[in-house]
């Protein structure tokens, strides 16, 4: 089938064009920027850096978070020093599931921001490096949800994304055989 009539039964709702998560993120960190217009005419920059700059506030956020830990509770750190990594990349490897939901970690990082900023507590060095330890798993949450919209976006409005990705997509049928 061709794109126009794939995309034209997508529009329809008869199927759903979908990617594989680890790819959406790779096309948008590995695949140089020449290389995706020489292939697709087509350069998305844009979304290139906005899957950069979450790809790389995650690990800072992380490695911040520690820090500030640190910073708050001294030597009794070492504990946020195991745990939040050992959180963040069980977290990191949910977030590569088709599944995985942004809502979430958004509202629980929302509320941790707010306890954070309204002095609910009166360490506020705990609780904003707990808070920056949630915006790491939000980012890295956001990196795989914002890579696989952006990137099937990019190949429902270009023809030659299409092609070129085509290997990695997946086209499942959304009607019920009765």
């Amino acid at each position: 089938m061709n794109h126009g009539k794939i995309i034209e039964l997508e529009n329809q709702g008869k199927i759903l064009i979908g990617i594989d998560r680890p790819m959406d993120r790779k096309f948008y960190t590995d695949i140089p920027i020449s290389e995706i217009k020489s292939k697709t005419d087509d350069a998305p920059y844009l979304e290139k850096i906005i899957i950069w700059f979450v790809f790389l506030t995650a690990p800072i956020a992380l490695i911040s978070s520690i820090i500030l830990a640190f910073i708050s509770l001294r030597w009794w750190g070492l504990i946020f020093l195991v745990l939040f990594p050992i959180i963040y990349f069980s977290y990191s490897a949910s977030s590569v599931k088709g599944n995985s939901k942004l809502i979430g970690i958004t509202i629980i990082f929302i509320c941790s921001a707010v306890i954070h900023f309204l002095g609910y507590f009166a360490n506020s060095q705990i609780t904003l490096a707990i808070t920056v330890f949630l915006l790491s798993l939000w980012c890295i949450r956001l990196l795989y949800c914002a890579s696989t919209f952006l990137l099937r976006t990019f190949i429902i409005r270009n023809a030659k994304a299409f092609e070129y990705l085509e290997n990695y997509l997946v086209i499942r049928n959304t009607e019920q055989n009765v």
